[in-house]
């Protein structure tokens, strides 16, 4: 059995109740719902459900491509024929035997709900369920009218009633497919939205009196299509007087009303109108890989299961603000309580929930510094624990003693063997900081004195580890600048590798890479031709290769940015040390890895060096977790890098580097900008940014510590030209 909302008859009263579950065909998959969104259209139409999204628990005889536990989404297209010729030219929404969710068919307002294999949404990685299940209504509602209005990157779109929910999503997703957007909402709250947060290129006010002329004015005689979600009829009649000639109106929205224009015009002027509806199952899953690799935001309220009558209420009265997406799951509360507030989702996590943690074990001081990570952009080891990092602590329940226990602590050792096997390598070891791993990684490689070791100048091993490698590795350091400003490649090294022979000079005995660096990725290729040329460099009988070493202080940001495994980058080093409290989230610690010889001696250092800790198996479960939980989100943190750096580009900054992965270094000089000024307009905005002109964005950025930063660094740049 599971609960579900049952509704008959138009004008019934909704029932919660227990149904049985049912079983699917043989083309057919049932669906295990975790959340639902609430459109409009389950209102007026037959209150059924039609944004569902959860996991495979059963599918049919003749399903090839789903497994149990798969992440899918079931959306307004829940069946259809297959054959005709909508079906087979995509236009299944068209398709004669067409069967809805949630209209026809019973649809995602239950536990459990089936739909056919082949229009079950694939949910990819990156992306929370609940955040999905919006996108499988308003995102491929705004995304497929993007299609139809068949404007052209670089050309201009004019998103009309940019300021509501379906607007907000149609800017973001036009810019994310490189369009200019003109947004037309209204009021002086609208416009600043569209402007900065949206990333709106131009605003005009359409209750203006002189719309066509301000239209045409700004996009230099007119948009190249028009998208109409607005749900009044004036802005239909507007749009067709200031669209470009040959241009497309799109029509989403549904106004009461009839659309007149003088069709002398329309015919001469060669306008197109059309209507566009919802796309399919593979537009959909188009929609959600650009909302992950464009970090837009999706704006819902998550709220009980049993609270769908409520909210029907309170869309019938008008009072619901924002989107609602019901949290159904396997054992629904049958409570009122709201489950949390407005989420801004992108694809970052900012929820404060703590409704799953035994002994409310998220005190109200966590939640506070969740709000203030959501504004600090000073680094991306400013983040505090997730719900699951701090389960993870209250699990690890292993408490074992790292040194005296012969086989160390079970949650170290399990933490290890996961890294081990991400990794490729022998062995790993947990140790309690960045700087502690490269250090001891550098003094394990190292024999007798002298030695040299070559790296970056700009290098964290050299310039921010309070100057360790003389003082623990007794090693002299040769610094290189990269002749492209950048990263080191072959021809930056080559020529500087010290061979033995020569008693003048102290032998190279180590090349210490660092990924990234100040953002910026050394690409696999480079870090290859490097590590091929070093390991063929001879050594005299008896002595050690020239070792390679990885600061992989943000390794992960670089390996997920260029799209290559861990293993095949690694392979280039002979150790790594990777940090845990950066990009990954963790509160303390990172892990070196490398050879069983080398990590067996690399563990007589740590104990020298001071990192021989005791109970640290809860460390390793919360960097476990962290692991766990951030490593989907750094392409979403990626992308919203991306997006701020555009805007910032936009309104006259300057950047020193490449904005490749989670960081932008504002070049101060070039912008006009003072460091201290760069600080104090922050502050006044409640931000924390460092004066050297790095922003660093991290999984707990907020969207409203965006809007702030973007704010904040807008009112900077104009009152410096001011002055």
């Amino acid at each position: 059995m599971q609960w579900a909302h049952v509704f008959k008859t138009r004008g019934d009263t909704i029932e919660f109740k227990q149904i049985p579950v049912g079983k699917p065909g043989p083309d057919e998959v049932l669906v295990q719902v975790e959340y639902s969104g609430v459109c409009h259209t389950d209102l007026h139409a037959w209150k059924g459900g039609h944004e569902g999204v959860g996991l495979v628990a059963a599918f049919g005889s003749q399903v090839n491509d789903l497994r149990i536990g798969d992440l899918v989404g079931i959306q307004w297209i829940n069946r259809t024929c297959g054959i005709c010729e909508f079906c087979s030219t995509g236009n299944q929404p068209l398709c004669p035997k067409l069967q809805l969710s949630g209209y026809m068919v019973d649809g995602t307002f239950q536990q459990y709900c089936i739909c056919k294999a082949d229009n079950a949404v694939r949910i990819p990685s990156g992306i929370s369920l609940e955040a999905a299940a919006p996108v499988l209504c308003a995102g491929i509602t705004v995304y497929k009218a993007l299609k139809e209005s068949n404007v052209q990157p670089g050309q201009t779109i004019a998103i009309v009633g940019a300021g509501g929910g379906l607007g907000s999503l149609a800017c973001q997703y036009a810019k994310a497919c490189g369009h200019k957007v003109l947004a037309l909402s209204s009021g002086t709250a609208k416009r600043g939205m569209c402007l900065y947060d949206l990333g709106a290129d131009y605003f005009v006010d359409y209750k203006s009196s002189n719309v066509t002329e301000e239209v045409k004015s700004i996009t230099g005689g007119g948009p190249h299509a028009v998208m109409i979600v607005a749900s009044i009829e004036e802005p239909f009649h507007q749009a067709t007087q200031y669209v470009r000639p040959g241009g497309t109106i799109v029509a989403v929205g549904l106004p009461p009303g009839k659309l007149s224009t003088n069709i002398f015009a329309m015919v001469t002027q060669k306008i197109n109108i059309k209507g566009s509806y919802v796309g399919n199952r593979y537009e959909t899953e188009e929609a959600l890989a650009i909302l992950i690799r464009a970090g837009i935001s999706v704006q819902y309220n998550v709220v009980d299961f049993a609270e769908l009558p409520n909210i029907y209420d309170q869309m019938e009265k008008g009072q619901m603000k924002g989107r609602v997406v019901l949290k159904v799951g396997k054992t629904p509360s049958q409570g009122p309580e709201r489950l949390s507030s407005l989420c801004r989702d992108l694809h970052i996590n900012n929820s404060k929930q703590h409704h799953d943690i035994p002994g409310n074990l998220v005190p109200k001081s966590l939640e506070r510094a969740i709000d203030r990570a959501g504004g600090d952009f000073r680094s991306d080891t400013v983040t505090v624990p997730t719900e699951s990092v701090m389960q993870a602590i209250v699990n690890a329940s292993t408490f074992g003693d790292d040194i005296y226990d012969e086989e160390g602590d079970a949650a170290v050792n399990a933490f290890q063997d996961k890294i081990k096997a991400l990794t490729g390598k022998e062995a790993a070891l947990f140790v309690l900081s960045g700087t502690q791993g490269n250090q001891i990684c550098l003094r394990t490689h190292l024999q007798q004195p002298p030695h040299t070791i070559l790296l970056d100048y700009r290098a964290h091993v050299q310039v921010w580890e309070t100057g360790a490698i003389p003082v623990m590795s007794q090693a002299t350091v040769t610094g290189i600048e990269p002749k492209n400003g950048v990263h080191l490649t072959l021809d930056d090294v080559r020529d500087r590798i010290v061979e033995e022979g020569n008693f003048h000079f102290s032998p190279t005995r180590i090349v210490s890479l660092e990924n990234t660096l100040s953002g910026c990725i050394l690409p696999l290729k480079d870090a290859r031709e490097i590590s091929n040329h070093v390991r063929s460099i001879r050594v005299p009988p008896g002595r050690s290769r020239i070792a390679m070493h990885l600061d992989g202080a943000r390794l992960l940001e670089g390996v997920t940015a260029e799209r290559v495994t861990l293993k095949e980058y690694l392979d280039c080093f002979d150790s790594a040390s990777i940090c845990l409290s950066k990009g990954c989230g963790a509160p303390m610690g990172s892990v070196i890895v490398g050879s069983k010889e080398f990590i067996d001696r690399a563990k007589w250092f740590r104990k020298m060096f001071g990192g021989a800790t005791r109970q640290t198996g809860m460390m390793a479960a919360a960097a476990s977790a962290a692991l766990d939980h951030c490593l989907p989100l750094l392409p979403k943190v990626h992308a919203l890098t991306r997006r701020v750096a555009d805007y910032l580009h936009r309104i006259g900054y300057e950047f020193l580097l490449p904005v490749n992965t989670n960081m932008i270094v504002i070049d101060l000089k070039k912008t006009g900008i003072r460091a201290e000024n760069l600080v104090s307009y922050g502050k006044r905005h409640g931000l924390l940014i460092f004066p050297s002109g790095r922003l660093v964005f991290h999984h707990q950025i907020s969207e409203d510590g965006v809007s702030r930063l973007q704010r904040a660094l807008l009112e900077l740049i104009t009152d410096e030209k001011r002055v």
